[in-house]
């Protein structure tokens, strides 16, 4: 199981910082859902969302994520 993070707009996966690639083998494996969100927390990475690839049977789920608005301190 590979736990990928994915752009919507354009279905690539990410890869390493300023690298995304169409192959999800050849996509970085957080290992843990919680290391994307913090990934994406800390990147400010909008329009992605979280890919589970799973090897058998051969299957990929998707998990929108929608990131809480931040509010103005005030």
């Amino acid at each position: 199981m590979k736990i990928l993070l994915q752009s919507v707009l354009n279905r690539l996966y990410f890869r390493r910082p300023g690298v995304w690639t169409a192959d999800p083998n050849a996509a970085h494996d957080f290992e843990r859902s919680q290391a994307v969100f913090d990934f994406v927390d800390q990147q400010r990475l909008h329009d992605v969302q979280l890919v589970v690839k799973v090897e058998a049977p051969s299957r990929f789920e998707v998990v929108p994520l929608e990131l809480p608005a931040r509010t103005a301190a005030a």
